[in-house]
């Protein structure tokens, strides 16, 4: 009887049963021995990537940025992955998953929508220009998927709960301009040329509200159809208005243009090119050393942080040029989100929202912002978030400003 099998009917021998319970207890003893000493990890397993969205203009008028900040995407992603990924989520790697939007508004919507429903996305940023990303944020709002970005419009921060702005916002840059001014006249006398865009007009409005507090007459207030191909009648009312200080708020083929007009009609005026074009290696390229000593703000430089100088050192590696304000702030932002990621022990796009509501650093790479401070508000901006005053100094931007950022004194011109 012990030793019988399967009889012809089909039934169960004891020796079958002995062969079941003898394994029964087998698994029993691994799985309890599983529960006192950690779960035995899977030979080959790994842990599913986490999918970040990435939304830039790689064609169109602002593909010169766009392909920048996609090579700084790329640079972040490989340096939270080599650094061990998410470990919370058992070592997951970043996947980036990037999309053209072509420096077109239209397509931005279209490309954000898309990038949403066709991925299990945890997080977007994006996209450069505050126009776009005033349409990609409200994509992302209604898809409750949180998006992270350097664009400075302060509309990114009205009616949003999923928007997030580590940096300087629109009207924090108008302030540091117009104190900048006093770097060179104790009275300064100010034309300010704005390209209509909610870049240039918020910019723009920030310094024509705060002007009277700083000290600072603005002489000359006018908008501009960006993308424009003759800088000539503007200069020329810029020339008439008295002013001894230029603001133009610009991206970087009109603020090329109008630097190049300046110089031709010999006008003696110092300028600031805020953000914006001004701040970024191309600028240098096409003008050359009439770059030279003209001044800036920026939401982020290479020299702001010795983990900013790391990333620059990597950056030119890659590309050949410095990191510029928005590449090296992107990758401020992706360790922000793995920063998220890692408290939030979740890929869930919610629960990531939640975790960055609640971001709170001051080292790392995640901090790597003007004040080495990023905290957000219920607003969704940086508390601690302002920009830094630049200038171009032999083929290279420094910070000269305010006096706790300056990394350089001021070059006289």
């Amino acid at each position: 009887m012990k030793n019988a099998r399967k009889d012809s009917a089909g039934k169960i021998t004891l020796s079958t049963l002995s062969r079941r319970q003898s394994r029964r207890e087998f698994m029993i003893k691994t799985a309890l021995a599983a529960g006192a000493f950690g779960a035995v990890p899977l030979r080959g397993w790994a842990a599913d990537p986490v999918n970040i969205g990435a939304l830039y203009p790689t064609t169109g008028s602002m593909a010169q940025i766009g392909v920048g900040c996609v090579a700084a995407a790329k640079l972040a992603v490989d340096m939270v992955n080599e650094a061990g990924g998410i470990k919370s989520l058992g070592g997951a790697k970043l996947n980036l998953i990037i999309s053209d939007v072509q420096s077109d508004t239209t397509v931005t919507r279209t490309e954000t929508d898309r990038l949403i429903t066709g991925n299990k996305l945890s997080a977007i940023h994006g996209c450069y220009a505050s126009a776009l990303t005033l349409i990609a944020s409200e994509v992302a709002e209604r898809a409750k998927v949180p998006l992270i970005t350097g664009s400075s419009s302060d509309q990114l921060n009205k009616g949003r709960t999923y928007t997030f702005t580590p940096f300087a916002r629109a009207s924090q840059f108008a302030r540091a301009q117009l104190q900048m001014s006093k770097l060179v006249s104790d009275k300064p006398k100010v034309a300010v040329i704005f390209e209509n865009t909610a870049f240039g007009t918020s910019t723009s409005n920030g310094l024509k509200e705060l002007a009277p507090a700083e000290g600072v007459e603005i002489v000359m207030f006018e908008p501009y159809s960006a993308g424009f191909t003759d800088a000539s009648p503007l200069i020329n009312k810029v020339k008439s208005s008295g002013a001894n200080t230029l603001f133009s708020v610009s991206y970087l083929n009109d603020l090329i243009l109008i630097v190049r007009t300046v110089k031709q009609f010999g006008l003696n005026i110092s300028i600031n090119g805020g953000s914006g074009g001004f701040v970024i290696p191309d600028f240098y390229k096409n003008v050359g050393k009439l770059a030279e000593g003209l001044q800036g703000v920026a939401h982020w430089n290479h020299d702001v942080s010795e983990d900013a100088q790391k990333v620059n050192v990597e950056f030119k590696k890659r590309t050949g040029d410095f990191a510029f304000e928005y590449a090296g702030g992107l990758v401020a932002q992706t360790f922000m989100l793995a920063d998220a990621l890692e408290r939030a022990a979740s890929p869930d796009p919610q629960k990531v929202r939640a975790a960055l509501s609640t971001l709170d650093v001051s080292s790392g790479y995640a901090a790597m912002a003007p004040g080495g401070k990023v905290k957000f508000g219920p607003d969704g901006k940086n508390i601690y978030g302002h920009p830094v005053g630049v200038q171009w100094q032999h083929g290279d931007l420094a910070s000269i400003f305010p006096k706790e950022d300056a990394r350089a004194p001021v070059m006289k011109i």
